[in-house]
């Protein structure tokens, strides 16, 4: 039998908190990615970007809950830039 890596489940109110802040950066205009953020074994920053005019947050899949909850409210309660604000 196959153990499931040690990895907790996070609970139903974190998931809920979490799914709070996604909506609010959506409503906002920024896509969310949880993606394996590594490349040629280095790993990358947490970051947003701009693709086709579009805003893309993207955070590292293997963060817990409550660190991916920490990074996007960290984004979302700083003052957007100007670039950022003028595209709402």
């Amino acid at each position: 039998m196959k153990s499931a890596k040690g990895k907790k489940a996070s609970s139903p109110g974190l998931q809920k908190q979490l799914s709070e802040l996604e909506e609010e950066a959506t409503q906002r205009g920024i896509h969310i990615h949880y993606d394996l953020l590594e490349a040629a074994g280095i790993r990358l920053k947490d970051g947003i970007c701009k693709i086709n005019g579009e805003y893309h947050f993207f955070i590292e899949r293997r963060k817990s809950t409550t660190e991916k909850m920490e990074i996007l409210q960290g984004y979302l309660s700083n003052p957007l830039s100007e670039d950022t604000a003028s595209s709402q």
